[in-house]
């Protein structure tokens, strides 16, 4: 073998090295009234009817489930987990989506985070009514804040890092009543609207970048949605110190950790980033006046990471550099 085939093979390893390892680790899209949750008449005898639960209703038992504060694997929701709801009609709804652990702090119980199928915004923040005399009691819009983190594929075989082209990719729901609305006169139901992306990495907890929606671009019914790219390599990303609490009051409160405020100092680039084991997002509402509510959401989520390579790998490349060496030694 000459010189220049070795050095082209050794290109060729290096290469192979970094693109054959970028996975992809997480990959979610909610669907119509059918995934992750669905209407008792599709469960009950259907696909998903391997649980040993009965379902009633519209498939929203779960789209209001998420009442604590975020605490590491003790906020889990599990595939098969079946919850029913309060109030005049309950719904009793299981979960058949993937596993996740989610949290929410807020400042009044006027609303809370849960996940329901698309028609209901997927994984969300669910606002309830909010009257005058509950801002006045606030203070201001009632805020609330909720992370839904997932567990990357084999991360527990495989540690992954973020790769120069690896993204994380969300497709946020706004619900066009969080802006103008439908009819003359109508006013906003919410004055913040924001998404990060999230990552667990070496144990610690990251938010990326802030992404902001102009409320006043909604108008009409429905929703509006967004695909929201996060570059992971390439992205700043700041570090939730402290992130993993029990404390379930409200976060106007001195004694509140505000756990999933992203107020830290400490900032590192996503390249920099290894042990990837979580990756999810974070969602900020804050409500006005408004009678009907609002559903905030993220529809669908996928992310990328790449596979460090193993010490063998180094150990390969560090051989063939060593081998070339001698080659051009000799040829000299």
């Amino acid at each position: 073998m000459n010189i220049t085939s070795l050095f082209r093979l050794l290109v060729a390893l290096t290469a192979l090295n970094s693109y054959a390892n970028a996975i992809s680790i997480l990959n979610i899209t909610t669907s119509t009234n059918t995934y992750p949750t669905t209407t008792a008449d599709n469960f009950n005898g259907g696909i998903y009817d391997i649980y040993g639960t009965t379902d009633s209703g519209n498939g929203s038992g779960w789209g209001s489930g998420v009442t604590t504060n975020f605490n590491g694997a003790d906020s889990v929701i599990n595939t098969g987990d079946q919850r029913t709801s309060t109030g005049s009609n309950p719904q009793t709804t299981t979960y058949f989506g993937p596993t996740f652990y989610a949290g929410l702090n807020r400042d009044a119980y006027k609303g809370s985070a849960g996940v329901i199928h698309t028609n209901g915004n997927g994984y969300r923040i669910r606002v309830n009514n909010v009257t005058q005399s509950d801002i006045d009691s606030n203070g201001g819009d009632i805020n609330f804040k909720a992370v839904f983190m997932f567990d990357a594929t084999d991360a527990d075989t495989i540690d992954y890092g973020f790769g120069a082209t690896d993204t994380l990719v969300a497709t946020l729901a706004t619900p066009n009543n969080m802006g103008a609305g439908e009819g003359t006169g109508s006013v906003n139901r919410s004055s913040l609207a924001t998404y990060r992306a999230m990552v667990r990495a070496d144990g610690q907890y990251y938010a990326g970048t802030l992404r902001n929606i102009d409320l006043s671009l909604l108008s009409g019914a429905n929703s509006t949605t967004h695909t929201l790219t996060e570059n992971a390599a390439s992205a700043t990303w700041t570090l939730m110190d402290g992130m993993l609490s029990s404390n379930n009051q409200l976060q106007g409160l001195d004694s509140h950790p505000k756990n999933l405020t992203v107020d830290g100092t400490t900032t590192v680039l996503g390249s920099s980033l290894t042990g990837i084991t979580q990756v999810g997002f974070l969602l900020e509402t804050s409500a006005s006046v408004n009678t009907g509510g609002y559903n905030y959401g993220v529809r669908a989520f996928s992310a990328e990471a790449t596979a460090v390579p193993e010490p063998s790998s180094y150990a390969l490349i560090a051989g063939m550099l060593t081998l070339a060496s001698i080659m051009v030694r000799r040829r000299k």
